[in-house]
């Protein structure tokens, strides 16, 4: 145990410290971390795959050299010597652009091989007419691999939004800390005065003895609750500076810094939220994206229940530089066709992807309707928060009337430091609740804009 916590505090001294700033205010943390913190970085990486798979589609449309040589030499006899190569260049739908050149030579060479002695130049296509007209694999694809960028920038932004949700929830826990120290420290002082007040009245026989027992156990009491406040605003503090990153390395929150104050965060979070908008919704782009991917699927797994036609035509020339000798009057063309009989493999695939196509659908269905219930359950929150915060403004400012009204009367002998006391802890219990429902004012409202789709480092 000891040794875990040398290393800790060895961390926490080596870390640079993030102490140039008196206070840090809610919108620059979240920049922060934004910025800096290596989750948000690992959620890029995330964007940047999905840029690298339509990279990667788009190589099927990469030209291609191909070379294809084969020699027979035996007991001096050169039987044939081939060369045959071609470029060819994949187009969009089922057509691909091909040029080459054929030199062969030989005893033995097949005749429907034998070119002139310098080569034979063809130029031609390769068409489609079936099976790969409308849709086929290259293009699939690269589609398919758009659509899951988009997919994947959804998901960086899912990703951003989460960290700093938890990341607010930090900062409001800190808030919450700083300014229940503040409360207690306030109380603390005004006991230690109250209490030599009591004191000099003691001395002079104005006030009972006793009353200073009544007063030195309220200090106890109020330095007690200011202890544990300032053992909690620390935890806080160092939880805080968990989120704190400069060029990948952690930072120390140290004692000076202070957030700002409730009404400014809430100022800065409403003047945050945006418009609903569903349509742009990064948690429902996601599904689409994906419903999008599963219907290029589905096209294309209906398009392998076409047969194959392949029909390929070249010109043939021996002389390339003059475009006029690439005629009718030379060529090369053929036919491919195949079908599977019975087309078993096609009509299962066609049914997993109608299958996913369809679950895929169903939970963008399901996910829409849950956000909006979401969305409408936080502003019924939001707006029962405001409501209390408002009553219990008025229950503290109540309170500190009656404590105030109950120090005059004790000046003047009709009250007791008793009574003090328990009007004064009933105070504290009201700033407490206060404070307390402010907090979670300002998480439900940060939840809230999460549900929106945004953040408010955007």
């Amino acid at each position: 145990m000891r040794l875990v916590l040398y290393f800790s505090l060895l961390f926490f001294i080596c870390s640079p410290a993030f102490s140039q700033i008196d206070s840090l205010s809610y919108t620059e943390f979240l920049d922060k971390v934004i910025s800096e913190h290596p989750v948000v970085s690992q959620a890029r990486l995330v964007r940047n795959l999905g840029d690298s798979e339509v990279q990667s589609a788009r190589g099927a449309f990469d030209p291609r050299f191909v070379v294809d040589y084969k020699g027979k030499e035996y007991k001096g006899t050169e039987y044939y010597d081939l060369l045959d190569a071609q470029l060819q260049v994949p187009m969009w739908y089922g057509l691909k652009l091909k040029g080459g050149f054929q030199q062969n030579q030989g005893v033995y060479v097949n005749p429907q091989n034998q070119v002139p002695d310098a080569g034979l130049f063809q130029a031609g296509v390769i068409l489609s007419l079936g099976e790969g007209l409308w849709i086929n694999s290259r293009m699939a694809g690269l589609r398919k691999a758009q659509a899951y960028r988009e997919q994947s920038k959804a998901e960086q932004q899912l990703l951003v939004n989460d960290i700093l949700l938890k990341a607010s929830f930090t900062y409001f826990e800190w808030v919450r800390a700083h300014e229940k120290l503040d409360i207690f420290e306030a109380f603390l002082e005004n006991a230690h005065e109250r209490f030599r007040g009591i004191k000099r009245g003691a001395e002079t026989g104005d006030i009972a003895g006793i009353d200073t027992i009544e007063a030195r156990l309220n200090i106890q009491k109020r330095r007690l609750q200011a202890n544990q406040a300032a053992v909690d605003h620390r935890k806080t503090r160092l939880k805080l500076s968990t989120y704190l990153w400069d060029q990948d390395q952690p930072l120390l929150l140290q004692e000076q810094v202070t957030p700002v104050d409730t009404d400014v965060i809430i100022g800065d979070l409403i003047s945050e939220i945006p418009e609903i908008n569903l349509n742009i919704h990064p948690q429902l782009e996601y599904y689409r994206r994906k419903v999008q991917a599963l219907q290029i699927e589905k096209r294309y797994r209906f398009n392998q229940l076409l047969p194959q036609i392949d029909l390929e035509y070249n010109f043939l020339s021996e002389e390339p530089d003059n475009f006029e000798t690439f005629n009718s009057n030379a060529y090369k063309a053929g036919l491919k066709f195949s079908m599977p009989l019975f087309l078993r493999k096609e009509r299962g695939e066609l049914k997993i992807a109608e299958y996913e196509l369809q679950d895929a659908k169903l939970e963008l269905s399901l996910q829409d309707n849950q956000l909006q219930a979401r969305i409408n359950a936080l502003q019924q929150q939001l707006q029962a928060f405001l409501e209390q915060i408002e009553m219990a403004e008025q229950m503290a400012a109540d309170s500190n009337a009656l404590l105030e009204a109950e120090v005059r009367k004790f000046n003047f002998g009709e009250s007791s430091i008793f009574l003090i006391n328990t009007r004064e802890t009933r105070l504290i219990e009201a700033r407490l609740e206060q404070l307390d429902l402010e907090i979670k004012y300002l998480k439900t409202q940060a939840e809230y804009l999460q549900a929106l789709g945004g953040n408010a480092a955007q």
